[in-house]
């Protein structure tokens, strides 16, 4: 019986304890000095508002003696394909494409070969020529 007794004064206890108010959250009314206007916002000369922008892509082809051709397809990272011909490889070949201005590099595949191009200073370049670099060796 004693044992009930406290149990109950323990949870009667809690029970009150716990009925505390709390102040209201609401900060009240702003006021007019507070509120930023478009007006305010002060942004660089430098920056630039543009979402996308014009990169020059340069193929420079490889001289064959039979014609090769294949499909060239020129995509961003993520897959969306931005440009595709049927491309004869000996051929070089100069185009403006117009990409997300947080392109940094390009997917040019040729048939079943895939390369990846940088871009820099809003040009990308890419050349079917092999680059070989000879080796010498010391006896």
């Amino acid at each position: 019986m004693k044992n009930s007794i406290y149990i109950i004064l323990f949870l009667v206890a809690g029970i009150l304890v716990s009925c505390v108010k709390f102040p209201d959250p609401s900060p009240g009314p702003v006021k007019p000095a507070d509120k930023i206007t478009m007006g305010d916002a002060k942004v660089s000369d430098t920056f630039s508002w543009s979402t996308s922008k014009s990169v020059e892509v340069t193929i420079t082809g490889l001289p064959t003696i039979v014609t090769v051709k294949s499909t060239l397809s020129i995509s961003l990272q993520d897959g969306t394909r931005l440009y595709s011909l049927f491309h004869n490889m000996s051929q070089d070949l100069q185009l403006k494409i117009i990409v997300p201005s947080e392109t940094t590099s390009l997917t040019l595949k040729y048939g079943s070969m895939v390369y990846n191009l940088k871009v820099i200073g809003n040009k990308a370049e890419f050349s079917f020529i092999p680059n070989i670099t000879e080796e010498t060796e010391v006896p």
